[in-house]
């Protein structure tokens, strides 16, 4: 089965459109965009260059009618590590995308003047952008439909922070659904592409066994719709569940750059969801999703009208507990900035959080602001920051590098409050007292945040049955236990491999309901798509080769190895002094047991994270011998 790709070169502005097996071969999405990047990509390749390459890759099963098919992939040279990028979107570009008759599209070089790639029913063309650089990625979607039509019409762009390249920079498609990852809005500013505009068509998507697939998409659905778990998000979304204390006001939150991950109860009251539904417009939704998990609010404050969807649970931790912000206003008008400007929540989260607890502790000072003062709880201020970093104007400017690199610029014994991995900016709750959780974003190929191998069984505090039957481990859902979660977070960087290759939203797969976490449910649904006749194992293998490849991508690029596979040194040394987690934090010497269990797990080598000779060798990887010199 063969998928159509489009490879666009914008420095000699030409385009081909090619046909390959390769793309279901890898799944597509991730595994795809993966495969690629790194069979064509110079290790020593700046992603802020010509020779970087862009992807875009729907999933192979995205705009089918399986619940939550919507995802989009982007994978490029992360910004932040050199090592690997993967950033999923949903909405509705992905299966537009599709029926324009593209699966995929490979973006290289740099446009002389800025453009924009339209595509109209499988045909390509690439159109000046000059009216649209400096425009918003909200003004910037208005005009591509003002000019192409409402109607089966999608648009991802960048907005300001990509322009100005700043290093965590997004690509933002219908004015809220974030390619959060990677800076890959600012690898889109360094080649002058502001917009990618899709006009939908006729395009029907290849189905070798439509009655097969129906009656395993209809299973799929009816163990979606019967969970408690979906439920929860539909009458809340993540902002309900995990934001600001959750729906029982008892879920850990950032607290002040993670000094604490235990909020106030009045503070959390003003933001959390049931305070924010006084402002709420209607309940949206993605692509073929029947979960509706994101709100569109509207509010005033001092005659200034807000109106924007959002909010997922990152946001509300990210710009109300991080930054001690209990003002609903600001949080709101932060996160709208945000998908505005085209900025990384966690990033902007986390680097503003350093510069405050900095400046509180004498650090920064007002000179090194341009005379702003920094304080806790100043969302009139910090809103004003979030601006500057995207314009890179003022003390935005040299905050626009990044948490680590702003940290490492500065001295002053800063970087000790730097909160990243890897490089990357963390906005996160739960980092000390539930090990795997915090243990999945130490390993997580892309750098921080959770959306890698992070596993929910701690958070749902799975019986012992449960975690028997899983995982073969009574205490999988004992966030204090360290027994056995180097193995779930393993397992589940792979199952996450493969949704992110599938093209299905995490949380309609399995990530909360376990049921649709069995393999079973995606092999069936895979070869009835395709007429392959997969085995679950040799899927399941295909997640590894995956893994293997963005592995193997962050040694050669980004020279990533264990001594990188860590948390931040206060989640160690700083136990918690208040809630009900008080005391907790991560044992060192028990983290390296996991980690070398991980590592185990993935048939890694112990004491670097390489990937062995046998486990590729079984693996049939031997590109990736050659890359690694074994």
């Amino acid at each position: 089965m063969k998928a159509r790709v489009a490879r666009i070169n914008l420095s000699r502005n030409d385009i081909e459109i090619f046909e390959t097996e390769d793309f279901y071969d890898w799944l597509g999405g991730r595994g795809f965009g993966s495969k690629i990047l790194i069979e064509e990509l110079n290790k020593d390749t700046d992603p802020l260059s010509e020779d970087n390459k862009l992807i875009f890759a729907v999933g192979s099963l995205t705009g089918t009618t399986l619940p939550g098919s919507a995802r989009t992939e982007i994978i490029t040279k992360n910004v932040l590590t050199n090592g690997i990028s993967y950033s999923s979107g949903g909405g509705q570009f992905g299966p537009v995308l599709r029926s324009a008759g593209l699966d995929s599209i490979i973006i290289e070089g740099k446009a002389l003047k800025p453009v924009y790639i339209y595509i109209d029913r499988g045909q390509i063309y690439i159109k000046n952008a000059g009216a649209l650089w400096g425009k918003s990625t909200w003004d910037t979607e208005e005009a591509m439909k003002q000019k192409y039509g409402y109607q089966d019409v999608e648009v991802a762009c960048i907005g300001a922070a990509g322009e100005n390249q700043v290093n965590y920079a997004c690509i933002i498609t219908a004015k809220a659904h974030a390619f959060g990852w990677g800076g890959s809005g600012a690898v889109m500013g360094y080649k002058n592409l502001k917009a990618i505009t899709v006009r939908g068509g006729n395009n029907e998507i290849k189905i070798h066994n439509h009655h097969q697939y129906s009656v395993e998409a209809k299973r799929y659905q009816w163990a979606l719709l019967s969970s408690d778990i979906s439920h929860l998000l539909k009458l809340g979304g993540t902002h309900g569940m995990a934001g600001a204390g959750g729906f029982t006001g008892q879920v850990a939150t950032a607290v002040r750059n993670l000094q604490e991950e235990w909020w106030a109860d009045d503070k959390k009251k003003k933001v959390n969801e049931n305070a924010f539904r006084n402002f709420e417009k209607t309940r949206t939704s993605c692509y073929n999703c029947p979960l509706y998990c994101l709100h569109e609010y509207k509010m005033n404050k001092n005659g200034e009208d807000l109106e924007c969807e959002g909010m997922h649970a990152n946001s509300v931790r990210g710009f109300s507990s991080n930054w001690d912000v209990d003002e609903p206003f600001y949080v709101l008008k932060a996160h709208s900035l945000c998908n505005e400007h085209g900025l990384n929540v966690d990033e902007v989260s986390a680097v503003i959080a350093w510069a405050l607890e900095c400046f509180q502790r004498g650090i920064i000072t007002p000179e090194d602001t341009n005379g702003l003062k920094l304080e806790w709880g100043d969302g009139e201020t910090l809103v004003r920051l979030v601006e500057d970093i995207a314009f890179s104007r003022g003390f935005g400017k040299f905050l626009a590098p990044g948490v680590y690199r702003a940290a490492k610029a500065l001295g002053r014994d800063s970087l000790k409050y730097a909160m990243h991995i890897k490089g990357v900016g963390l906005n996160e709750q739960n980092v000390r007292s539930h090990k795997a959780w915090s243990f999945g974003m130490a390993v997580s190929l892309r750098g921080g945040g959770h959306l890698g191998g992070s596993p929910h069984v701690e958070t749902l505090r799975i019986s012992e049955n449960t975690g028997r039957w899983l995982f073969n481990l009574e205490k999988a859902g004992v966030p204090e236990s360290y027994e056995g979660k180097g193995k779930v977070v393993a397992w589940f960087e792979i199952y996450k491999a493969l949704i992110d290759s599938i093209g299905v939203c995490y949380f309609c797969a399995g990530w909360y309901t376990f049921t649709l976490a069995d393999i079973e449910h995606i092999t069936a649904l895979f070869n009835a798509l395709t007429g392959y006749n997969l085995t679950s194992t040799e899927l399941w293998n295909r997640g590894r080769q995956i893994i293997n490849l963005e592995k193997t991508f962050n040694i050669v690029h980004g020279d990533i190895s264990r001594k990188d596979d860590r948390l931040p040194d206060r989640i160690y040394d700083e136990p918690l002094t208040i809630g009900p987690n008080i005391g907790a934090y991560v044992d060192r010497e028990k983290f390296e047991d996991m980690l070398t269990e991980y590592y185990t797990t993935l048939g890694w080598e112990p004491e670097s994270g390489i990937p062995t000779k046998e486990t590729l060798q079984e693996l049939k990887q031997d590109d990736l011998l050659e890359l690694l010199s074994l």
